[in-house]
Parts: structure tokens; sequence; C-alpha cells
């Protein structure tokens, strides 16, 4: 793919002895476009508090040279935390055609500043994209992974939550998320230029709510400020509540209308490829009747080859860390009604692969409410030991995969290929699902569809493929 990008930091405007700073270079995002009838991408970037005349072109990469050109209509919001005032700029690419390839071209007082190339959706029954979370930590290893994605060229990247730490601030976007993500070269020690040129879905971890009191974190939740996903989920009766000053959540909420609280939850469309993503944090109902009502129509409404439903906190997990917190068990019967394929968590800050496997959550006496104690959600196992990947590729079950390693710091550096450590107790709680764990070297998850087949590998931060496995239907 064709792609040309310039990062400008200082830009003489027309204001007199100042200097206007771009903090965050042009980036892409998928915009409210879920289904494969409408195609959209949205241009967002971010300068100081002074106001700039911007222009976005764009159109099809062979007309880039032509006279005429379709101007992108530019929205903008002021921002300010911390004494810090910023002006955060949305552009929108509409009407875009599916699997063609687009320039654009980003001009302030008539002087090109940046421009580059982009490929729209596809149709076409093949996908590749690349799947990681837990990586804001500003690592030299979140630098490394960002480094091999971009060797795969993916046509999108879906990160599994825990965007930035330590709290989902716009600063901690702007130093430890988009330098890593937006390099301007790409090198193992930089990372990669890939959001200008590729849409990144995102989902909310827990520290991505963590700076909700906006008295303590007034650019907390930045996730709403800087993620322009499909708002096409309803919005469930429990969400994440910005706190603090009644002023400032007023204008958090103005200033994130009408992503904030929507954005939450969304699914997605590309090739043959549909995703569910739901935020999975502990203020959430696993089964909430609305939410639950929707993904059941969303997903069984979709002619996709390959379904699958990505979160945060994953159900199943034989690490140690976050071992307790298996709410997300409940939505296991669901997910299978529904015939997903594979779910795709983070959290735990490591690889884990399950076998294929069905759940059936406990219930107390009266049949009617599951059994959760201090977080633990004890049930009855069916596990596919016959599945391999390789000569028997038709699981009877949900695959269940942890990508928590694109970044933070590794969890349970011991328990990488020591399954004699993965055991938990009780029986009822857990069982040998876990058929890969690996802790000692971060990582990220590729994923390639062709048709009926879908191949899987994980790849670490030297390009070294560490686990792999094709399914078939």
């Amino acid at each position: 793919m064709r792609f040309i990008f310039a990062v400008v930091l200082f830009l003489a405007t027309s204001f007199p002895g100042h200097a206007q700073q771009i903090l965050v270079p042009p980036y892409l995002q998928p915009g409210n476009a879920a289904t494969l009838t409408r195609e959209q991408k949205v241009l967002i970037w971010e300068t100081d508090s002074v106001p700039g005349n911007f222009t976005v072109a764009y159109g099809l990469a062979a007309s880039q040279n032509a006279p005429k050109q379709t101007m992108a209509k530019i929205s903008q919001v002021k921002l300010e935390a911390n004494k810090i005032k910023t002006i955060l700029y949305r552009a929108q690419l509409t009407g875009l055609k599916f699997d063609e390839t687009y320039f654009y071209q980003l001009t302030l007082n008539d002087k090109n500043l940046s421009e580059g190339s982009f490929a729209s959706r596809t149709k076409k029954p093949q996908t590749r994209f690349a799947v990681f979370g837990d990586c804001g930590a500003g690592t030299p290893q979140q630098a490394q992974i960002a480094y091999q994605v971009a060797q795969q060229k993916p046509q999108f990247v879906l990160v599994t939550g825990d965007n930035v730490y330590t709290f989902g601030r716009a600063m901690e976007y702007r130093r430890r998320f988009f330098p890593f993500y937006l390099a301007s070269e790409s090198s193992p020690e930089k990372g990669a230029a890939l959001m200008n040129s590729i849409p990144f879905y995102l989902l909310l971890g827990n520290h991505d709510v963590l700076g909700a009191d906006l008295d303590k974190h007034p650019d907390g939740l930045a996730y709403y400020y800087y993620n322009d996903l499909p708002l096409n989920a309803p919005i469930p009766a429990l969400t994440v509540e910005p706190e603090g000053n009644p002023a400032l959540i007023k204008t958090f909420k103005k200033n994130t209308s009408p992503r904030f609280p929507r954005m939450a939850n969304y699914s997605f469309d590309v090739g043959n490829v549909h995703i569910a993503c739901l935020d999975a944090n502990d203020y959430i109902n696993p089964l909430d009747p609305t939410l639950m009502a929707w993904l059941m129509a969303d997903i069984q409404n979709s002619n996709a080859d390959w379904k699958l439903v990505a979160y945060h906190q994953p159900g199943f997990n034989s690490a140690k860390g976050h071992y307790n917190e298996q709410r997300m068990r409940l939505l296991a019967p669901v997910c299978e009604d529904l015939k997903v394929d594979l779910v795709l968590t983070g959290h735990e800050h490591n690889y884990q692969r399950s076998v294929p496997l069905k759940f059936n959550p406990k219930m107390d006496e009266t049949g009617n409410h599951y059994v959760i104690s201090e977080g633990k959600v004890d049930g009855a196992f069916t596990l596919d030991e016959n599945f391999n990947g390789t000569t028997s590729t038709r699981p009877k079950g949900i695959i269940y995969i942890v990508s928590g390693a694109g970044g933070g710091v590794l969890y349970d550096k011991e328990l990488s290929d020591r399954p004699d450590l993965w055991k938990h107790e009780p029986p009822g709680n857990w069982v040998p699902f876990t058929t890969k764990l690996i802790s000692n070297v971060h990582s990220f998850t590729w994923i390639e569809t062709n048709g009926k087949t879908l191949t899987l590998k994980q790849i670490d931060v030297n390009g070294k493929v560490i686990d792999e496995i094709k399914i078939t239907k």
C-alpha cells in the first residue's frame, strides 16, 4: 500500500510571535460505520490552543492529482485539563467505496502538512488483522510490538483494552500511546506509522476508566475523546459514570457526545469477519437484558463466516493475577448458542489459548440466579481435547484467547509453558482448559481468514511465531 506521511510538530500560523504545536498527528478511525453497507473514516488530530484554518481533501488514490477533490467536513472541540488547553479536530471522510485505496491531504492555511493513503474495508472473504492489549505503558517492548505488527501489513488492529496506563488520561495517550503507533519512522526502537493508514478498534479496559474522577484527573476517560467507533449498540443500564465537579462532568459529556457512553459496546464487519466488542469492567451486568438482546440479534443477523467476541477481562484464565475476575463466564452459554468462534481478551499480561470449550455456569437451588462467590463462577466444563489446530481443525466449542502482552510489564513469567503450574481449585472452577500459556515474552495475536479457513498465530517481539493453529468450517 502506498503511504506518505509527514509529521510537523511546530507550524507557523497567522498569529504573530506564536507557533502552533501539533500534539497528536493525524490518524484514522473507523467512524460510525459498522456493517458492509456504508463506509467512512474519520481523520483526527490535536493541537495546542491556537486555532488553525485546516482543510482536508480526500479521494480515490488514482485521482489524487485531479483538479477537483472532495473536501471533508471538519469539526473541533476545545479541551482544557490541568490548565492545558488543546483543540481536537475531526474530519469526516464519507461516501467511501469498499475495496478501494484513498488518499487524504491535510493543509493549514493552504500549506501541505501531511498526506497519506489508506484502504477502505473489504467485502472479500479475506482479512488480516492484529490483536493485542495492555499496551500503553511506554515501554521498549511496546515499540517492538508496533514494529512487528506493521511488518504483517494488517487491515486493522483490535486493542483489547488497557490502552494506556495508568488512568486513561489524555496526557497518557499523548505520551504512551500515539508516539508508538504514529512513529515518524518504523523501527523496533520507535514503533511504526500504523494509525495514519489503518484504523485501530479499541476496547475499554479497567485502566481506561480508572480516571473517571474528573476532579483528580480532568483529562480522564480520554477513550471517549480519541476514538471514533461504531455507535450501533444500545446503552446498558450500568456504565462508567464520570465523577467530580458537575461543571466538569457537563463539559466532558458535551465534548464527547454522541460517543459517551454508547461507544463502550459496538460491533463491526470487515470482509468475512464480524466482531462484537463489549465493556467487561466490574460495574457492568454481563447479562444486561438490553445489551444481550442487541448482541443476539447482532450476531444472528450477521452473514460473516467468522463471528468473534472481544472484551478486556477474561473469564477463562489459568494465570494468577486476575484469576478471580470470572464474571464474563456468564456470557459463555450465550456465545455458544450464537456459534461464536473465538473470544479475544486481554487484562492478563501474557498470552493464553484455551482448548475449544463449552461452559454451563452453576445456578442456585431455585434455578433463577447464577452463583458468583468472590468473583468466581463455578460450573460444568466440556472440553474438546481432540482439536489440535493442525490435523484436527474443527473445534467443538469456543476458543478463548488472552492477548495481553502488548507492552505492559509481563505477569507470571514462571508459568510460561509450565502446565503443572496452571492448576487452580476447585475442579468445578478450573479444569485443564488452557493448552498454551506464554508469559515470558511480549507478543501479539495475528489472525488471517480466507473463506472458511482461519489461521491464528502468536508472534513475539522478534517476529518469531510462538503458537499457531488453523480452524476450518
